[in-house]
């Protein structure tokens, strides 16, 4: 437990308890069987599913994984790699070898920079959630001021 640095507080906690604690979720289920007075059999059930969340917990809520770096990856692949890859794989359909040859010492190369590109960028944008989620798991919240802090940074 840390003590807060803006009241001297031990009345402290992660911000992983607070959402923790602060967050319930229920299920329920029935089922029944009838039968009525004109020997009318009747049969029945439902279930059922709540979710309720303290102010304090929703505002302690872990980030959210961003689809964002999944998204710009497709799209720049669909945008760029697609036209690439055809123009490697037109040396089968060329009238002449020769003319598909050259496309595709031209196209195979640069569809392989891409791919790598989308590789390196795909794996920059997703250090930044997982830089996201570890600074969630250290950072702390006095309960008694509401000052959020890293006690080991």
């Amino acid at each position: 437990m840390s003590n807060c640095p803006s009241c001297d507080s031990k009345n402290t906690k992660t911000l992983a308890m607070i959402w923790a604690g602060g967050s319930r979720t229920g299920q329920s289920g029935f089922g029944g069987v009838s039968v009525s007075t004109s020997g009318r059999i009747s049969v029945g059930g439902g279930r059922g599913r709540s979710a309720s969340q303290s102010h304090l917990a929703a505002g302690c809520a872990p980030p959210k994984n961003s689809s964002m770096p999944k998204i710009v990856v497709v799209v720049l692949f669909l945008m760029f790699a697609m036209p690439l890859l055809k123009g490697a794989l037109s040396v089968f359909s060329e009238p002449k070898l020769m003319d598909g040859i050259l496309n595709f010492i031209i196209c195979a190369p640069l569809l392989g920079l891409l791919i790598w590109g989308l590789i390196k960028l795909y794996a920059k944008m997703e250090s930044q959630n997982k830089t996201a989620l570890s600074n969630y798991s250290k950072t702390w919240m006095c309960l008694r001021c509401g000052t959020q802090f890293k006690p080991y940074d």
